[in-house]
């Protein structure tokens, strides 16, 4: 069969094909597109001319403030140690560089047998209706003595409803202003959820032994957290520990280097007070992580008595991961949580499809 060779007469785009009738049509479709976009690109100016001007002056506003930005991180930012995100990803950076003048502590582990409570929790929508939205929410706690993981348990899944109304589920007064905040964020609410179980717990593990440190995820000191202010109140005597994974404090470059390079359990404090804040490995060749340690004794007596009575991998506690890894919920707690939803509450299942890829697809068009 002969070969149709042709060209579109818009672009000269050349198309072969066995095929004259699809060479046709393929050329009609083509031609056609080409001269859609010719006469968008040929309107547009006139669009711009008439609707869109404004666009100028903001531009102008923006490279203004481009301006003070580029003089202002000439200033900051050179010369700074500088980690590039990844898709919000924890990245921990690496140091190679020593301050000579900064010589950390050693952690001398404490002899003395005290548990270590780690508490975790983790908060997921479970769906929404035209009204509010059911979440589920579930705590854990390691716990460990004497250099071993002794005991652990969950609590949950706890079911709270959020709607105009208030919070049901969760037995927690919530002001009204907070309130719709809550139900305009689903992060936010997820958030204030998990915080409020973690608390309860929290205060409940400072009501017993009063030698028993208690540790959480996170900074005692984060405006949203809120745990040191609570459980003072009821235990002012307590050992409470904030154990984070990612913090610009991570970014001390000296600190981080000369904590990196010591040949044993190390710590560097950052700032006294209330509650004290340090950097500290556990292990010789561990990571360093941000404490904030609130204590009736000193920062460097309670990281002794966890030194002693916790168990590390990498640096990191083995009752903090337990809490962890028992506290998030799979995908096979996610479909038991809606089956039981749909059957001990009989709500009616809209099926649903996801909203941002049929209505943004791609730049190719494609969903």
């Amino acid at each position: 069969m002969a070969m149709l060779r042709a060209s579109c007469p818009c672009c000269a785009v050349y198309i072969s094909c066995a095929c004259c009738a699809y060479v046709a049509q393929h050329l009609t479709t083509h031609a056609t597109l080409c001269m859609m976009r010719n006469m968008a690109i040929a309107t547009l100016p006139a669009v711009e001319d008439e609707q869109l001007s404004f666009l100028d002056s903001l531009s102008k506003e923006f490279e203004v403030a481009f301006t003070e930005l580029v003089e202002s991180a000439e200033q900051e930012l050179a010369g700074k140690a500088f980690v590039f995100s990844r898709y919000g990803k924890e990245l921990y950076p690496y140091f190679e560089a020593t301050d000579a003048d900064l010589v950390p502590g050693c952690i001398i582990p404490v002899k003395e047998g005290r548990p270590v409570a780690s508490v975790d929790s983790t908060c997921v929508l479970v769906g929404e209706t035209s009204e509010g939205a059911l979440y589920a929410a579930r705590t854990a706690v390691g716990i460990s003595y004497e250099g071993a993981l002794r005991r652990f348990f969950r609590l949950g899944p706890i079911m709270v409803y959020a709607n105009a109304s208030g919070l049901t589920g969760l037995l927690s007064h919530i002001p009204s202003s907070e309130l719709d905040l809550l139900l305009s964020d689903r992060t936010v609410a997820e958030r204030f959820i998990r915080n409020t179980v973690e608390r309860r717990v929290i205060e409940a593990l400072s009501a017993g032994d009063g030698s028993t440190i208690v540790m959480a995820d996170g900074s005692l000191k984060h405006p949203l957290g809120q745990l040191y202010a609570s459980v003072s109140r009821r235990s002012p005597a307590r050992s409470m520990v904030g154990f984070s994974k990612s913090s610009n404090l991570i970014m001390s470059e000296d600190a981080m280097g000369a904590l990196s390079k010591s040949q044993c359990p190390s710590y560097h404090t950052i700032g006294r007070g209330p509650v004290s804040t340090v950097l500290a490995k556990f292990t010789p060749d561990g990571l360093v992580f941000r404490l904030d340690i609130a204590s009736s004794e000193p920062a460097e007596t309670t990281l002794g008595r966890i030194l002693w009575n916790d168990a590390f991998a990498s640096g990191y506690p083995d009752s903090l991961k337990v809490a962890h890894h028992l506290s998030i919920f799979s995908r096979a707690d996610d479909q038991a949580l809606k089956a039981f939803v749909a059957k001990r509450f009989r709500v009616r299942q809209l099926h649903a499809f996801p909203l941002r890829k049929i209505a943004l697809g791609s730049f190719r068009g494609a969903a």
